[in-house]
């Protein structure tokens, strides 16, 4: 008798730790699943090189040159070749020595987007699977002269990638130029791809009239990282944030004390924005906690509120997008680190 009790004790802790398990797994299975992208129509993506195409010009002809590229490239160009300033300018920028070492990295360092372009259609894929009433824009890449502000731009039937600012963190002029370290690690090749769809969640659903709270803050760049694990599974959360695995460590380590400190501190509804800007942006840490924190730690809170808003709602993606109440999300998320 005492031998089947056992069994039996034994055999309900079993099962009572495998549906443990198993409810666990269901609520990452919002971000984790599989979606069935083979069915959206799309033709893969053919990224147009602009900046290449324009080095390669000869110099010495740039008016004939332009009226050629023109008719792949008239985003850039437009139609007039006989305005003697504009030729002249170009004819200085494609004739820069620092701007011709850049384009000729470029060329190096990228003889082929083969790969960009499948991760691409991959993500846009992903996109149009979950708003398929979106349109995808024609994607081109060029020189920008290292502007590390804007490595993405994107107006609605047109993106741009300044394919200058992904030469690697160790490429000697980006120190040279003052780029901040912490800034330089994201100018990889594995970058690329997310900071086009941040753009494109940046132009698309970014509220117009954001609250000035911290909570405000927090969710709405947490609902842009929460669309990255949707349209790009495959990609890994220290690529999506920026952080280094270390980092991202350290966040899930002390992921309750984060919380209780901008409780405690009144932190989460002060509309300080010097506080805020502690908290969000960018850095080599936050400067209210340790140096061997990551920066912008309230974003990174922020978005495991929205993933756990996600797990614990039946709300498909497009409805987090345009729900502008961060409280609404922070109160039925049942965040509890």
């Amino acid at each position: 008798m005492k031998i089947y009790y056992s069994y039996i004790k034994g055999a309900l802790i079993y099962f009572s730790l495998l549906l443990l398990l198993l409810f666990s797994g269901c609520q990452t299975c919002n971000r984790k699943q599989k979606v069935r992208i083979s069915r959206v129509q799309l033709e893969d993506v053919k990224i147009k090189r602009y900046g290449k195409d324009l080095f390669n010009i000869d110099p010495e002809h740039v008016k004939e040159n332009l009226e050629v590229l023109s008719t792949d490239y008239r985003f850039f160009i437009g139609n007039n070749y006989d305005d003697t300033l504009n030729i002249i300018q170009i004819y200085e920028y494609i004739t820069d020595p620092f701007l011709v070492r850049i384009a000729e990295t470029c060329n190096q360092k990228y003889p082929s987007l083969d790969q960009i372009e499948s991760q691409l259609t991959n993500a846009f894929k992903h996109y149009k699977y979950y708003f398929p009433e979106k349109s995808i824009p024609q994607v081109y890449t060029y020189i920008s002269g290292v502007d590390f502000e804007y490595p993405v731009q994107y107006f609605d039937s047109i993106m741009i990638i300044s394919i200058d600012d992904y030469l690697g963190k160790d490429f000697i002029p980006y120190k040279k130029l003052g780029i901040p370290g912490y800034r330089m690690k994201r100018m990889e090749r594995e970058y690329i791809v997310p900071d086009c769809m941040k753009e494109i969640t940046n132009k698309e659903f970014s509220p117009k009239r954001p609250g000035n709270r911290l909570i405000d803050h927090m969710i709405n760049e947490g609902k842009e990282l929460y669309f990255l694990d949707l349209v790009l599974p495959e990609f890994p959360d220290t690529v999506k944030i920026g952080y280094t695995g270390n980092q991202l460590d350290w966040c899930y380590e002390n992921e309750e004390n984060l919380w209780v400190f901008l409780i405690e501190n009144e932190l989460l509804y002060s509309s300080d924005y010097q506080k805020i800007g502690k908290l969000i942006n960018d850095g080599p840490f936050t400067s209210f906690l340790s140096r061997k924190s990551p920066g912008k730690l309230a974003v990174w809170l922020g978005w495991q509120i929205v993933r756990s808003y996600m797990d614990n709602n039946n709300v498909t993606l497009k409805e987090l997008m345009v729900n502008k109440d961060p409280q609404n999300i922070l109160n039925k998320s049942g965040y509890k680190p």
